[in-house]
């Protein structure tokens, strides 16, 4: 039994043994990493991002008229060419006023060659009632000196005859202040254009002209104490001769102040001009009306219709909104960049447009100077990449994944994005080095999806682990996966 026992606790010892030396062996067998090799390569910086497909131009039309719409046949998404006929209107209404506009024109212009000939001819009948004044005046003074050369001292020598001079003197004065009156109020008449008080003044002013020209004939017949036969007859025929030259005097200044008040002035005139000048200026614009709406609206170029405003047969109004379209062949992604990545792009750099799995070539074309906010209020800039080669399964509006190459670097030694670190020591890798795991700090430079450059800390043909690893596995066996 001892000796079963020794065998049972050798045998017991010998499994002990060999359970050691397994774990022993298990415990320093190296462990295989997926790893990359350190190579020269060529590596680009990309920024990536998503935005909206929209076309390069975005072209909303509007009406140049105001009219009915007699063709329009376009819903959103409805796809144009540079040429078509989109918008026709109806030319009634607009021939009309035309029409109108004409008339109205000529009437302004019949009316205001009306009124300048007849101030041209109130003009030249005033200006010879003005002349006919003047010979009156001098005329009347030629017999009133021969009058008064005869008739001087002999009225002296009668008192009865020079009281009735007197009172008949006297009321030619009262006469002559009263026609004065009524010529200024006739004037006003005249200005206000009442015709019964023009009238009733006219009337008047006849009326008063009569009784002068009687006072003036009963004065020049008064006989003179000491006139000769032909002396007195002398006195008779000047006094016949001056009283026919005063009523003529006098109807003479009335008809000069009636035709100055009926003379244009150059105020007067130029209002015509401009009434005539307006209504000749609708012509030109009801025309231009008519010949745009003639033309229609007509598409600038190829496009797709983002939005419609108006309906076959709506009445639009000048100026207002028909429909926008945005290009169709020339072709963009609207994307937003952050601030941290907004710093590397610029204008002409390559880009990789994603859209439903089909790939597309592009180029940064344009960068917004101003930031939006996004829906987590962090603002980006608005950055649009155009497609050099669109096709027709690229869709206005759709999204689009884009990366942008900001950066691209020839023969520099790069490993694989995977095996980066960094932590508050800087950039590292781990490395397999001589069978064991050891830590690299490195200094990193350009990066994209694949790959990061190392500027200094490896060397090519470095192994560089690319799987999950911690600090623990420092020093530890390792070897690449096969």
């Amino acid at each position: 039994m001892r000796i079963k026992g020794i065998i049972a606790g050798t045998a017991g010892i010998a499994v002990l043994a060999g359970t050691g030396l397994m774990m022993t062996a298990f415990l320093g067998k190296a462990k295989a990493f997926s790893t990359d090799t350190a190579a020269i390569r060529n590596i680009s910086e990309d920024v990536s991002a998503t935005g909206d497909v929209h076309g390069t131009e975005s072209m909303t039309y509007y009406s140049a008229v105001t009219a009915p719409v007699s063709f329009y046949d376009l819903k959103v998404g409805d796809e144009i060419k540079a040429g078509d006929l989109i918008v026709g209107y109806d030319l009634e209404d607009l021939l009309n006023a035309r029409d109108q506009a004409v008339l109205a024109s000529k009437s302004a212009e019949n009316t205001m060659n009306g009124q300048v000939q007849a101030s041209n001819s109130n003009q030249a009948k005033f200006n010879k009632a003005a002349s006919d004044i003047e010979i009156y005046r001098n005329t009347y003074a030629l017999f009133r000196q021969a009058s008064d050369y005869i008739d001087q001292g002999q009225y002296r020598e009668n008192w009865d005859i020079g009281c009735i001079a007197d009172g008949i003197n006297k009321d030619l004065a009262q006469k002559t202040a009263d026609l004065n009156t009524k010529t200024l109020e006739l004037q006003n008449a005249q200005y206000e254009g009442n015709a019964k008080a023009i009238k009733d003044l006219t009337d008047q002013i006849e009326n008063l002209n009569q009784d002068i020209a009687d006072l003036n004939s009963d004065l020049a017949g008064l006989p003179p104490a000491s006139l000769s036969p032909e002396e007195y007859a002398q006195y008779v025929l000047d006094g016949n001769w001056m009283s026919d030259i005063m009523r003529n005097w006098t109807e003479a200044s009335t008809l000069r102040n009636t035709y100055e008040n009926q003379i244009l002035n150059s105020y007067q005139k130029e209002q015509l001009r401009n009434s005539y000048d307006l209504s000749a200026l609708s012509v030109v614009t009801a025309e231009e009306n008519l010949a745009k709406a003639s033309t229609g609206v007509t598409a600038e170029y190829d496009g797709i219709v983002t939005e419609s405003f108006i309906a076959n047969g709506s009445v639009v109004s000048k100026g207002s909104p028909l429909f926008t379209v945005e290009s169709s062949r020339d072709i963009k992604v609207d994307v937003g960049i952050s601030k941290y990545d907004i710093g590397q792009i610029a204008v002409g750099q390559k880009a990789a447009i994603n859209i439903a799995g089909n790939e597309y070539s592009g180029t940064v074309n344009e960068i917004k100077r101003l930031a939006t906010a996004t829906d987590s209020d962090k603002a980006k800039v608005t950055v649009s990449v155009k497609f050099d080669e669109p096709d027709e399964k690229v869709y206005i509006g759709l999204e689009a994944d884009v990366t942008i190459r900001t950066s691209e670097k020839e023969g520099v030694l790069t490993v694989s994005s995977e095996g980066y670190y960094a932590d508050d020591g800087g950039d590292y890798c781990y490395l397999i080095k001589d069978g064991k795991v050891e830590k690299q700090y490195i200094t990193a430079g350009a990066q994209s999806d694949e790959y990061i450059e190392i500027r200094s800390g490896l060397s090519a043909g470095d192994v560089v682990i690319t799987d999950a690893i911690t600090d623990d596995m420092v020093g530890k066996n390792a070897v690449p996966m096969r």
